[in-house]
């Protein structure tokens, strides 16, 4: 045992309690505390709405694939495809993350420390890897799609995106998330998250350094949504903003009116980013409050209880993106339901209902 005096430094002091302890009972734990685990009612969310987005990307691929209206010319719907295809897979990975996580800890109480077993297992990284990965690709295309709209709307509003624009546009929205999540693995950040920041499923380990963690969090995931949150939001109102200058000067009202790339209906768009602001945010909120916690050494009055009505809705908001998608262009998008009714129910629908799909053909092209 160390003994000091009153002429010892208190950084040495400091110092060579830790080492004692160290070199006593082991590395310190990061997160020494209790863990009180996820109630049955956000497992129940998070299930629920990752099996409704399952359901609600499949109805939109059946869609693609049996409507007119999801013909390949339209390039706006084959980008609805690849953010799909995202959103799919992100309702994959929360599912299997949350019977993981039900399987593992149950509802019994236990101590959080980084020798813990769970925090390495095999099933944990590979479902972080494919939620990190997915989450991105989703940010990835809503962006794209907002950047489409805008230059179909205002700047191009003939022909389609050259071949090389589409080769560089998947090349950056495929291969740069991918890239950092195989980043993340070659470092050992994936893991168990122990709901700091996620829900049921993991993510970033909270065993690693607070720097390192935040500085991963940011790279794998949390600063890609807020450039999604920022660009969408600026592409919503300068898009709103141009509709309503052309409908003052030449009485427009709908999209397929100014461009022919566009449709009528392509303006629910719009209403995707606003319920997907609604449905993310949350998680982004836990974000800053778990990272203000962690580096600024403040326990935070109110935050347990903040903490747990932000978990209820980021349960089910992280996991229903498709499902929703799948509302806005499936049963709101009248011509999509109605070449769906047509389609699957083997019935006709009247002329006077499919109308709007002949006139829609018909574009005039006014300047600004």
């Amino acid at each position: 045992m160390a003994t000091f005096t009153s002429s010892t430094p208190f950084a040495n002091y400091t110092t060579m309690i830790i080492t004692n302890l160290t070199s006593t009972v082991g590395p310190i734990p990061v997160i020494p505390a209790t863990y009180k685990p996820i109630e049955g009612g956000d497992i129940a969310l998070t299930l629920i709405a990752s099996t409704l987005s399952i359901f609600g990307a499949i109805l939109i691929f059946v869609a693609y694939c049996v409507t007119d209206s999801f013909r390949p010319e339209n390039e706006t719907r084959r980008l609805l495809i690849y953010l799909t295809v995202s959103d799919l897979l992100v309702a994959f990975g929360n599912f299997g993350g949350t019977i993981r996580y039900k399987a593992v800890f149950g509802d019994k109480e236990f101590s959080l420390n980084c020798t813990m077993d769970t925090q390495c297992d095999l099933f944990c990284v590979v479902q972080s890897f494919v939620c990190a990965t997915a989450s991105m690709w989703s940010f990835f295309w809503n962006t794209v799609i907002a950047i489409h709209i805008c230059v179909a709307l205002v700047y191009c509003r003939h022909g389609s995106w050259p071949w090389k624009m589409k080769i560089f546009t998947h090349s950056v929205c495929w291969l740069v998330p991918l890239s950092i999540t195989i980043a993340a693995v070659s470092n050992d950040v994936l893991g168990e998250d122990f709901s700091q920041g996620t829900g049921a499923w993991c993510w970033i380990s909270s065993c690693i350094d607070k720097n390192a963690r935040t500085l991963w969090m940011v790279v794998t995931g949390k600063g890609w949504e807020i450039t999604w949150y920022f660009v969408t939001c600026i592409m919503f109102f300068f898009v709103k903003g141009y509709m309503w200058k052309q409908r003052r000067r030449h009485n427009i009202r709908h999209f397929s009116e100014v461009s022919e790339r566009l449709r009528a209906e392509d303006e629910n768009y719009l209403y995707l980013w606003l319920i997907g602001y609604c449905l993310r945010i949350w998680g982004t909120c836990r974000f800053f409050l778990y990272a203000l916690r962690r580096h600024t050494g403040n326990p935070l009055s109110h935050f347990n209880s903040t903490d747990d009505v932000f978990l209820h809705l980021q349960s089910f908001g992280d996991s229903a993106q498709a499902f929703c998608t799948c509302i806005l262009f499936c049963f709101i998008d009248r011509t999509t339901r109605h070449h769906l009714y047509k389609k699957l129910c083997c019935k006709k629908s009247d002329e006077e209902e499919l109308r709007p799909i002949i006139t829609e053909k018909t574009n005039i092209n006014y300047s600004v």
